[in-house]
């Protein structure tokens, strides 16, 4: 009788054992299909950015960039609240209740973002003033989509806690590809900083109406009598901290525009918008771990694997990025953005290390969100304001900038490593344990 013989260990077999199971793994058909939407978005939002600066030129583009990072703060924020959405639809068996939650979230985030709008005009005056902002018309542009933005963020928490990912992929792709798209004409017209910035404002429109679309099953029928609430205490404290992390990721670009002059503020925006491709390119990742942790949580069971993997994808996709930046040559910054921005080129290599930490920070944001715990939250808001502080008291150059934003966000990781339960080298120790044959 023949003997069947297994396949040596290690060696083509186990890469093709490996290969068989990431193509069954839902997480990773998910990731891929998440992390190819989010190239396509930022890659977008590159092009869009270049054709401001080609156009533009630094002063101009500095405008253009302090209004983006003064939304950013604004709308980043409201990622908790689509964190917490995903987190709470995910555990949510009932399409109804679903259904229920959907259009009572939406006619908050509605009137939310109404009033933020109103109060944005409001103040339009002062924010010109404070970031240096060439005109009215300018600043109220940059608004102008803070409605649209707040809507979105809720109808993106629906779509990754249903687990809808190619619906989101689509809406990430295709909403951020009218940017591009729409601005270059825009800027062949004459219409300048203003007109650049009310693209946005279209983009987003667009955005919710590929939300809208991609959750219509949910737009009608009963509506059960026992609605659905969310805890507002936690739902304060998770704004908190995406407003901390928003913070810590935007708010240096705001301080150059304050501190430094219009064509110096243009250049380390210029940075900023090259240098933190490390942040975002990892973001799938993080759109993938949040409902799978959160619905692990709701069974009693631990995300650390789950957390281990992610951030080990993320400090991988992010550490590479960072090489390639650290060895961006000068002349094809010059090539891409004009020679205005030539003293850009050494700010890359710290801006890629600073958003590696972000990065990193923004995992571990989202498993502590799954489970409910305010304490790193609130450890990332410390980070912020000190971020603040420090930029205040001491910018002699650019780079100083960079260098607080990677100390901040450094601290972080290393608090987190001694005082906080996921710390990486405890959970990775405890795996080496389980994994290890007892006797």
């Amino acid at each position: 009788m023949k003997v069947q013989r297994n396949p040596p260990a290690g060696g083509s077999g186990n890469v093709r054992l490996l290969l068989t199971r990431l193509r069954g793994s839902a997480g990773v058909r998910a990731g891929a299909i998440l992390a190819a939407a989010t190239i396509a978005l930022n890659a977008s939002a590159y092009a869009y950015n270049v054709a401001c600066i080609r156009y533009l030129g630094s002063s101009r583009y500095a405008d253009v960039a302090a209004m983006l990072a003064l939304f950013a703060l604004v709308s980043l924020p409201l990622g908790s609240v689509q964190s917490l959405l995903a987190r709470e639809v995910a555990q949510l068996h009932n399409n109804e209740a679903v259904a229920q939650l959907l259009r009572k979230s939406v006619i908050r985030a509605s009137s939310v973002g109404l009033v933020m709008l109103l109060v944005g005009f409001v103040l339009v005056d002062p924010i010109k003033a404070a970031l240096n902002v060439e005109s009215r018309a300018v600043a109220l542009a940059g608004l102008s989509g803070i409605l649209f933005a707040v809507v979105a963020a809720i109808l993106y928490g629906f779509l990754q806690g249903l687990l809808r990912f190619r619906q989101l992929s689509a809406v990430y792709a295709l909403g951020g590809l009218f940017r591009p798209v729409l601005v270059v004409p825009v800027l062949l017209a004459g219409l300048g900083s203003a007109g650049a910035l009310a693209v946005n404002t279209v983009a987003g429109l667009v955005a919710v109406a590929l939300c809208a679309w991609g959750l219509r099953d949910f737009w009608s029928g009963r509506i059960p009598a026992d609605p659905v609430q969310l805890d507002r205490r936690e739902v304060g404290v998770l704004v908190v901290g995406s407003l901390a992390f928003a913070s810590l990721t935007n708010v240096d670009i705001l301080l150059a525009a304050y501190y430094f002059p219009g064509d110096v503020a243009g250049v380390y925006a210029a940075a900023a918008l090259v240098g933190k491709a490390v942040l975002f390119l990892p973001a799938a990742v993080v759109t993938v771990l949040l409902p799978k942790a959160a619905s692990r949580v709701a069974a009693g069971l631990t995300a650390q694997k789950i957390l281990l993997a992610s951030a080990a994808a993320t400090f991988l996709v992010a550490i590479t990025a960072t090489v390639a930046l650290a060895f961006v040559p000068e002349r094809l910054l010059v090539w891409a953005f004009g020679g205005d921005f030539r003293e850009a080129t050494g700010l890359l290599a710290w801006f890629g290390l600073a958003m590696t930490a972000a990065a990193l920070v923004n995992v571990y944001l989202s498993v502590y969100f799954a489970e409910r715990d305010a304490r790193f939250p609130l450890l990332v808001l410390a980070a912020a304001v000190v971020q603040v502080v420090v930029v205040v008291a001491w910018h002699p150059d650019l780079r100083s900038i960079v260098l607080v934003t990677l100390m901040c966000a450094g601290g972080v990781l290393l608090l987190h490593e001694i005082a906080f339960p996921h710390a990486l080298v405890r959970a990775w120790r405890a795996r080496r344990l389980r994994a290890a044959p007892s006797g």
